[in-house]
């Protein structure tokens, strides 16, 4: 593998192409591949118009345009190929892998890492779209992100209105509660959530606004004193966060 500091030569190209052709994994190279190949380019696409210049008709000048259009050719195949493998490390590792990236230029790491984000959340698309997946608490306390004498929140905006798929009908709570009143109801005034099959469901009411965040059937947009109804280990999630109280709880 040459320095950083060598220039690419169009032999150094042709040995890269061969070695990344013949091999399962993504080969070493230099760290600075593709500036290299880049400027490599650009020198042979000089020499061309220098031959074009002198000779259009000349065996040099035919050379020279052979040799730019190999070398263009060759670096694209390094590109696709190394790509193809650095989309198969991230489909790896969004299965949970432990992948080496040793062997990735900074601009490949880049590409792997977006590529990874995305794979990630596409991996179990069909277990979230059956309801297998289990739903996951997400955070609910952001991090301001301080700027100077200037804190920026980073909270993600509210939505108004959450988009509902059009083959599933609106989430209708089973329990509705008048919240008009400023003062929230004695919580013996209010009566018990519906016998239910599933025995995981508790009442909470809120304190103070949260950010939009999913559940397994639903999406949930929390503001104070909201009293909802939801699965147990969301409800504990935000009530040992001292962002919810429970209603009625079981004796």
């Amino acid at each position: 593998m040459s320095n950083l500091s060598d220039a690419l030569s169009f032999e150094d190209l042709s040995s890269a192409y061969r070695i990344e052709k013949k091999t399962a994994t993504l080969s070493a190279v230099r760290k600075d591949l593709y500036p290299a190949m880049a400027a490599l380019l650009i020198g042979l696409r000089l020499e061309y118009e220098k031959q074009l210049s002198i000779d259009s008709e000349s065996l040099f000048c035919e050379g020279a345009n052979q040799r730019r259009k190999r070398a263009n050719d060759l670096s694209r195949e390094i590109t696709e190929i190394r790509m193809a493998k650095i989309c198969s490390l991230a489909l790896l590792g969004a299965r949970g892998g432990q992948n080496v990236l040793d062997n990735l230029t900074s601009e490949e790491k880049e590409y792997y890492n977006s590529i990874l984000e995305y794979s990630r959340r596409h991996v179990n698309i069909v277990e979230r779209l059956s309801g297998k997946k289990k739903f996951e608490t997400p955070p609910i306390d952001p991090e301001p992100v301080s700027k100077g004498d200037v804190v920026v929140d980073k909270t993600p905006p509210r939505k108004k209105e959450p988009e509902v798929p059009a083959e599933m009908p609106p989430y209708m709570p089973e329990d509705e509660y008048d919240m008009e009143e400023p003062e929230p109801m004695p919580e013996e005034d209010i009566p018990s959530p519906a016998v239910d099959t599933d025995d995981d469901m508790v009442v909470i009411r809120i304190l103070e606004d949260l950010p939009a965040f999913s559940g397994p059937d639903r999406n949930y947009e929390l503001t104070k004193e909201d009293i909802v109804r939801m699965p147990k280990i969301m409800a504990e999630a935000l009530i040992n966060r001292e962002k919810a109280v429970p209603l009625n709880p079981a004796p």
